[in-house]
């Protein structure tokens, strides 16, 4: 195979016209770079640049030539430009903020799947409420978000936006679970836990109320999810909430989710989001996609 510096003398000849330009640039003689195209032309045994010209004037082999130089300076730079890549994901610090609805078995799995592919990455997890979670990716303090609303800051980027409506969490024993919907008048007077009011999910909750004309007294206030579940699957009361919460119960058949009546309860989102502008390291994209694909097999209907 020809010799890189050969054809570099060559490619530099032809792309800035002489030879003297060409030993300028490369900071050589302009003799070494008549010599090095001589004896490229030697060993490929033929012309690579017309003779009796004051301009470099390339022959077809000569543009050949220069053709396969670029093209393997182009699969150069893409090699290293993976290598550092590889490298960039085998070490650092990713910061992840969440809402607590989506710490999940399913979603824990999914990060495990993640470390173990990149043994060498950091993944820190904080766990917050929305507003929280909006806060920590605005001021580049969280790589990734995931909360449960449409972002409403425009240094907020959503880079997915996936439905998920509020349901009524039942026992399978409760009278309710054999129902097709609920509306919320329905729901007064019932035992019923929920989150405290800093959760965006109560939030959205109360507004249903006012739009409703209806009053949710809760038996159990928390700002434990893990708890409301429980609360539930022991038949101690309902609960409002998104079914990715209680997605083993429910495929347990332990629990039921019923749809409500309330097109507030209905319009709710998931949003997965970073700072508008930010470009991510390697890694944190990675995991950026990873999450991405995971609420998409969760939540299969999409915006």
């Amino acid at each position: 195979m020809p010799s890189d510096i050969r054809l570099r003398y060559l490619y530099e000849s032809a792309r800035l016209g002489t030879m003297r330009a060409a030993s300028e640039e490369l900071d050589v003689a302009t003799s070494s770079v008549s010599r090095q195209i001589a004896e490229l032309e030697a060993e490929l045994g033929l012309a690579l640049i017309e003779r009796g010209r004051r301009k470099i004037k390339l022959t077809e082999a000569g543009e050949a030539s220069c053709q396969y130089y670029r093209e393997k300076l182009s699969q150069e730079e893409a090699f290293l430009s993976k290598i550092k890549e590889f490298k960039s994901i085998r070490t650092g610090k990713i910061i992840l903020a969440v809402g607590e609805a989506y710490v999940t078995q399913r979603f824990s799995d999914m990060l495990q799947e993640f470390m173990q592919s990149y043994p060498g990455m950091e993944v820190q997890v904080e766990v917050a409420n929305t507003s929280s979670v909006v806060a920590l990716v605005r001021e580049d303090d969280a790589h990734i978000g995931l909360i449960f609303d449409i972002p409403r800051d425009p240094k907020i980027h959503a880079r997915l936006v996936l439905p998920q409506p509020l349901m009524v969490i039942v026992n399978a024993r409760h009278t309710f679970s054999g129902k097709r919907s609920i509306d919320l008048s329905q729901l007064t007077g019932e035992s019923i836990g929920l989150p405290e009011k800093a959760y965006r999910i109560r939030q959205i909750i109360h507004i249903a109320e006012q739009e409703e004309g209806v009053f949710l007294e809760p038996s159990l206030l928390t700002n434990s999810l893990t708890l409301i579940t429980d609360f539930v699957k022991s038949g101690r009361g309902i609960a409002i909430l998104p079914e990715l919460v209680v997605h083993h119960q429910l495929a347990t058949g332990d629990l039921v989710a019923l749809p409500t009546t309330s097109g507030i309860l209905n319009s709710t989102k998931t949003s997965l989001i970073t700072r508008a502008g930010r470009q991510l390291p390697v890694g944190a994209y990675r995991l950026l996609l990873s999450i991405e694909a995971h609420l998409k097999s969760e939540i299969p209907s999409c915006e």
